[in-house]
């Protein structure tokens, strides 16, 4: 979708009489960065599930209900992706079927007050979503270091991965405080800079999605985690018995790992006979 996008916008910027690739530009552009997000959210739960302690499986440890991290996150982002999709149809419609020459996105959606509304919101409860997740991923990655002794093995591996999502999740927050700050402009406002610069969309919407893509492609999660959790679907029960089976050989008590002495053993005793 970004790549239809940009295509759509070179095509749009040689001819602005053609409406098809701007109007094309204008959604893509701005709804593609959804998927991104679902993609955040998935990977965060895979890593959820293979690296954090059975015992710490909760809403208490995680701020988040364990078995519903994708669901409840990606509809919030379905649910805000429809919105956008409403409110940015509305405004292309009235750009569409306004035959002035000097129209623009800008001006129809101040024609448009309901489309432009309906997009506002849908962008402000993504923008709210995504940051509540990114408050929470970044969460996660701080108290995990305090189960690194009860880890499967793999701690610099879904490390990585992790750091990939905080990554990922900070420059999507970015460009979603942007977009939610560039659409609702009024003159006097003081947000209209944003619209008539040409500096702040690639700086704020174009490099950070281009960054989060080069990030996803660079650590992709199927290098850092079992071909279990890359699927589609993950299995919870399954997951945690296979996490339990693992760390049953390796959870030994202080009194097994006691360092012992040569002095610590009576004379004359087994060990000495042997």
């Amino acid at each position: 979708m970004e790549t239809i996008g940009f295509v759509c916008r070179a095509i749009s910027a040689t001819d602005e009489r053609k409406d098809i690739p701007f109007l094309i530009a204008f959604l893509m552009i701005l709804l593609a960065p959804s998927f991104l997000a679902a993609a955040c959210y998935t990977a965060f739960s895979r890593v959820v599930w293979f690296s954090c302690p059975t015992h710490a499986l909760s809403f208490k440890h995680l701020w988040c209900f364990p078995r519903w991290i994708t669901p409840t996150f990606v509809t919030f982002d379905l649910f805000s992706f429809v919105i956008q999709l409403v409110g940015a149809t509305q405004i292309s419609r009235a750009y569409d079927h306004d035959s002035s020459r000097d129209r623009s996105i800008e001006s129809s959606e101040k024609k448009v007050v309901a489309g432009r509304t309906i997009l506002v919101l849908g962008l402000i409860l993504q923008m709210s979503c995504f940051a509540s997740f990114a408050v929470i991923a970044v969460r996660y990655f701080l108290i995990s270091r305090t189960w690194r002794a009860d880890d499967l093995g793999d701690w610099k591996l879904w490390r990585k991965l992790s750091w990939m999502i905080n990554i990922a999740a900070g420059l999507i927050t970015v460009r979603a405080i942007y977009r939610t700050m560039e659409i609702p402009q009024d003159k006097g406002s003081g947000l209209l800079y944003l619209q008539s610069h040409e500096w702040c969309f690639w700086f704020f919407d174009a490099l950070p999605i281009l960054i989060t893509l080069l990030v996803f492609a660079a650590f992709h999660p199927g290098m850092y985690l079992p071909r279990t959790y890359t699927g589609l679907t993950l299995d919870k029960s399954i997951a945690i018995q296979q996490k339990d089976e693992i760390r049953l050989p390796s959870v030994i008590s202080n009194t097994e790992l006691r360092e012992y002495r040569p002095q610590d053993f009576p004379r004359g005793g087994v060990g000495m006979r042997v």
